[in-house]
């Protein structure tokens, strides 16, 4: 789905190539600050507790998703609890 004309759409290419590298490093450094802040709210709303296990799982599904093998998610998990353990 787009909602946008091709002339705003055109518009905004043009104001996002007349930026330099820096100054978009820095709009992308923003929008990935929001969306994390964001995605915190939700799991706070969710009723989970910041750095436990349960947490750092939930981060690592909605940042991750599918990108990260099955393998490789159960090894973080297994770490983040031995180290809830262990605390």
């Amino acid at each position: 789905m787009n909602d946008t004309s091709p002339r705003a759409e055109a518009l905004v290419l043009r104001l996002l190539r007349e930026k330099t590298p820096e100054e978009r490093f820095l709009m992308m450094c923003g929008m990935w600050a929001a969306s994390r802040a964001f995605m915190e709210a939700g799991l706070r709303a969710e009723g989970l507790v910041p750095d436990s296990v349960a947490w750092k799982v939930a981060t690592l599904d909605r940042t991750y998703g599918s990108e990260i093998s099955p393998k490789r998610r159960a090894q973080l998990i297994a770490r983040w609890t031995a180290l809830a353990n262990q605390g």
